[in-house]
Parts: structure tokens; sequence; C-alpha cells
């Protein structure tokens, strides 16, 4: 019996560290082959693409800056549009028929003619409220 024992632990002792050496060299980096590798890759610009740096660089703000301006000049027109609209009987007249018509066709179905039509005309041609033509 004593024997058996024997046996079986040297056998997992042997197991073990067989497995031991396996796992460790899991974690090992392997020796790179630079040949290999120099000749896969293609040689590098000397602009580099950084991806998530590239929203800190000076273009990406200005980029960023000049899409915010157009949004809230677009809003300023709009805004322009509504309060002269409301002042204006006759176009809150045109509105209000725009707005029942585009009603009728949603509510017969046709959403295709009700998004054609356009509600705010000509908002382009405003100036914004401050009285200035914006960043055209």
């Amino acid at each position: 019996f004593q024997k058996h024992s024997t046996r079986t632990m040297k056998l997992n002792t042997g197991f073990l560290i067989a497995s031991g050496i396996g796992f460790a060299s899991a974690f090992t980096v392997a020796p790179e082959n630079r040949m290999a590798t120099s000749l896969a890759q293609p040689k590098s610009s000397t602009s580099l693409q950084m991806g998530i740096f590239d929203f800190f660089s000076e273009e990406a703000r200005q980029k960023r800056e000049a899409k915010r301006r157009r949004e809230i000049e677009e809003q300023e027109r709009l805004q322009k549009a509504i309060m002269e609209r409301r002042k204006n009987p006759e176009k809150m007249e045109e509105y209000e028929n725009k707005v029942l018509l585009r009603r009728q066709l949603r509510m017969a179905g046709n959403d295709e003619a009700a998004e054609k039509v356009e509600i705010f005309d000509n908002v382009d041609k405003n100036t914004l409220l401050d009285g200035t033509e914006g960043g055209k």
C-alpha cells in the first residue's frame, strides 16, 4: 500500500510540475521575428492617425466649433422665422394651413407627401437674431 501511494505521489508531483511549466509559458512573450514583421508592415508616413487622440487636435476642435456655430445659426434663423410668423397674421394663417395639410396627409397614411410639406420657407435667407448674415 505504501509503494502505491509513493508512486502516485511522484506521478502527481511530476504532473503538477509539467502543468506549471506549461501554464507559466502561456504568459511569456514569444521572441519577435523582426524580418517577418518588417516585411509585413508598410513603411509609416510622417502623419500618424492616433484614433481617439485626434479628438484633441486643433483641427478637430476647429471642426467641432464650426459645426456648433452652424447649428446655432440655423436655430437662430428658425427662431426668427417663428417670431416673424407670430407677429404677422397672414404668415400665421399660412403656417396653420400647412400644418393642417400635413396632418391630413399623415391621417390618410401618405407620410411621404407629408414629409415634403415645407413648414419653414426661405429660412436660409433670414438674418440671425443679431441682424448679421452669420458664417455663410
